[in-house]
């Protein structure tokens, strides 16, 4: 077995991961949580508000900070249709109370939670009824802003209806981004496309388990595919193409890596940015800011937050001091 670098093994790691994952994906343990009062100390944590309107004032507080924002209206593999109809009106909702408070125009969007997991139809149409929302919206935005509708990429199962809906979004004249995952060994086929129509990608490494075959075994693989990825979208092809790379990491080692490279081939600071979860290593953000970053934070609202949260702990198995921190206070 490989350590990582934390030193867990990657055996371990990954079945932490599968642990996590099936925890946020009971409904049985979400709502207990979600009714536990003392649990909110780990909600307060990732979450930016538990409504929109407080998510609206967090977001105001880190723009002071020279901070944007990335609103998420929180809830995954959603197979309620009322609830998906919800989730819907809350991402509209959330454009617009961006473009009023004069903030970038971006949202993150899981294509489970608009129906994917109902009928991949019904999350195609509610998809394209976001995306043109924020179209409208971005239209009349200043030209200082990066508006974007973030399409995040959930489990190995989703990814070709994830692209495809990118693609239909792009045709109908949607500022569209794609999440796209380390982790797997197709992302650098699926990032070239994109690359050369001049798009926008958020590189995450992925917190996600899949076979060898399809994905990469251990951490060492992930982060070498991360930084070839990184090399590809920081090329002087992707620059004259228009596209726009966003870098979605925790590893101080590897931002400051892209940092270095974005600096030595010519990249100005506002032509690409970093990402990062909001409650998660602030330090670090401190130190991307101060060199003169671009910094986004990926900012959850909502009620629905244990299957975000715990999905944070899975991520980082040192996290599991705040569940057991938020169930003692």
């Amino acid at each position: 077995m490989v350590a990582d670098d934390r030193g867990w093994t990657t055996d371990i790691m990954k079945l932490w991961q599968s642990l996590m994952i099936a925890l946020a994906r009971s409904e049985r343990v979400s709502r207990f949580m979600h009714r536990n009062a003392a649990a909110g100390a780990l909600a307060r944590r990732f979450v930016g508000g538990r409504d929109l309107a407080a998510a609206i004032e967090t977001a105001r507080d880190l723009q002071r900070r020279g901070v944007r924002v990335s609103l998420f209206y929180l809830g995954e593999y959603v197979s309620d249709p009322g609830i998906v109809q919800v989730t819907v009106a809350q991402k509209i909702a959330a454009i617009e109370a961006l473009a009023q408070a004069g903030l970038d125009i971006h949202l993150s969007v899981d294509p489970t939670q608009i129906g994917y997991s109902i009928d991949p139809d019904l999350g195609r149409r509610n998809g394209l009824a976001i995306g043109k929302a924020l179209a409208r919206q971005a239209s009349s935005s200043r030209n200082d802003r990066r508006d974007f509708l973030m399409l995040d990429m959930e489990d190995w199962t989703l990814v070709e209806a994830t692209l495809q809906l990118r693609e239909e979004l792009a045709a109908a004249g949607v500022p569209v981004a794609q999440t796209l995952q380390a982790y797997l060994r197709r992302t650098a086929a699926d990032l070239g496309p994109i690359i050369a129509a001049g798009g926008a990608v958020r590189l995450v490494k992925g917190a996600f388990v899949d076979r060898s075959e399809r994905a990469f075994a251990n951490r060492a693989g992930i982060d070498a595919n991360y930084l070839a990825l990184a090399e590809r979208m920081l090329s002087a092809e992707a620059r004259d193409a228009g596209f726009y790379p966003i870098f979605g990491t925790h590893d101080a080692g590897i931002a400051f890596d892209i940092l270095a490279l974005a600096k030595a081939r010519g990249w100005p600071a506002d032509a690409y940015e970093f990402e990062m979860l909001y409650g998660v290593r602030q330090e670090l953000q401190q130190r991307l800011l101060t060199e003169g970053a671009r910094l986004r934070l990926y900012l959850p609202f909502g009620e629905a937050w244990f299957p975000y949260a715990i999905r944070r702990v899975g991520e980082s198995p040192r996290n599991i001091r705040l569940i057991f921190r938020a169930l003692r206070s």
